[in-house]
């Protein structure tokens, strides 16, 4: 798994936190899919918790999803 092969490539944290970026690139925004063409890619900024702050952030408080991505 990607976890084995290369541990320090992407936190388990990492997908809901666009403030920490990934070390390859930005997870301050993100690809509509669906939307734009093969050459102007539609993209809009990423929410914190995938869009779901209101309903989970409650199961991520008190860790630190900087040091903990």
């Amino acid at each position: 798994t990607w976890e084995s092969l290369a541990p320090n490539e992407y936190g388990f944290y990492a997908n809901v936190n666009p403030k920490v970026d990934h070390p390859r690139w930005s997870q301050a925004s993100e690809r509509v899919i669906g939307a734009g063409g093969l050459l102007s890619v539609k993209r809009q900024p990423t929410l914190m918790f995938n869009g779901y702050e209101q309903e989970v952030a409650h199961l991520y408080k008190g860790l630190d999803l900087r040091i903990n991505y």
